[in-house]
């Protein structure tokens, strides 16, 4: 787990109510600052990465402050100056690692646009590079990738919490096979529409009730593997993996006995075993009881 800060553009709270303020403070050791009329929220969070510890802090905030809405990040612009400024060195140094005449490998971080006439770049990109040469600071930010995907995901996270519905957090491990990865997630957004769908998955044995961690597996993975993937965010999970073409299963698991759940030992099977093995126990299972079981596999 990597501990990320965030600056958030927020509506909802104001930096001039002391309860918002103190809340931010007291729970979140965070800051809650006004700028030309935007309303901008600094705190740090914990997670296996930067949308991970971001889906973390959006439901931790909607339940500390039910009506702070996350609009976006900010991309922390800076300038030749500001990067001047931020590291102590010299405007003519800083212009030198730009042309790649001094620390050129890795290169510079690529310009994020243009402010005036002059270039501007992502400051956690540039943290980025300098801490890969052993002279940033220790802060995490989301990278440009990173900050586009948590960009996109903030209004379905919002929309879920304001319906009532867990924030799905899906876990595709990047891989050699992360293509098929992406492809039963996709699958997996389409059946999360569904209601019914949602009712079964939200009464799935968890810590966190706001938040349902879905890993997406392949029948080759190892059930210990996607346990492990689960088990870094919460107690219990979904386990979502392709069964045919345009087909998905989903299974809910438990990395511990709990109240509700079915050992997995009772299938015969261990966390050594795949998920193919488990799907094809499930699959003479469910002739004989049909009803979606979560399975604890301890």
């Amino acid at each position: 787990m990597t501990d990320y800060e965030f600056l958030f553009v927020v509506e909802g709270v104001s930096a001039e109510s002391d309860l918002d303020s103190g809340v931010v403070f007291d729970e979140f050791d965070g800051l809650l600052a006004s700028h030309r009329g935007r309303q901008l929220l600094t705190l740090s969070g914990d997670g296996a990465g930067a949308v991970d510890a971001a889906h973390r802090l959006s439901v931790r905030l909607r339940r500390a402050l039910p009506a702070v809405r996350l609009l976006r990040l900010d991309p922390d612009l800076v300038g030749v100056a500001d990067i001047a400024e931020r590291t102590g060195r010299s405007r003519q140094n800083v212009l030198q690692w730009i042309k790649g005449e001094r620390r050129s490998h890795p290169p510079f971080p690529e310009p994020e646009g243009t402010a005036g006439r002059s270039l501007v770049w992502r400051w956690g990109e540039v943290n980025a590079w300098l801490r890969a040469l052993g002279e940033g600071d220790d802060v995490h930010v989301p990278l440009r990738e990173e900050a586009l995907a948590i960009d996109v995901m903030l209004p379905q996270w919002q929309k879920a919490m304001d319906e009532g519905r867990p924030v799905v957090a899906v876990v595709v491990p990047q891989d050699d096979r992360t293509d098929e990865r992406v492809a039963t997630a996709q699958l997996l957004h389409g059946a999360l529409q569904d209601a019914s769908v949602m009712r079964t998955v939200s009464a799935l044995p968890r810590m966190e009730q706001s938040r349902l961690v879905v890993a997406c597996a392949l029948p080759a993975d190892k059930l210990g593997t996607v346990l492990e993937q689960i088990a870094t965010a919460d107690v219990g999970g979904l386990l979502a993996t392709r069964v045919g073409e345009g087909e998905l299963k989903l299974i809910g698991v438990a990395s511990r006995d709990l109240p509700g759940t079915r050992p997995i030992s009772e299938l015969g099977l261990s966390p050594e075993a795949t998920v193919g093995d488990l799907l094809l126990q499930l699959a003479q299972c469910d002739d004989e009881d049909p009803s979606p079981t979560p399975l604890a596999v301890a």
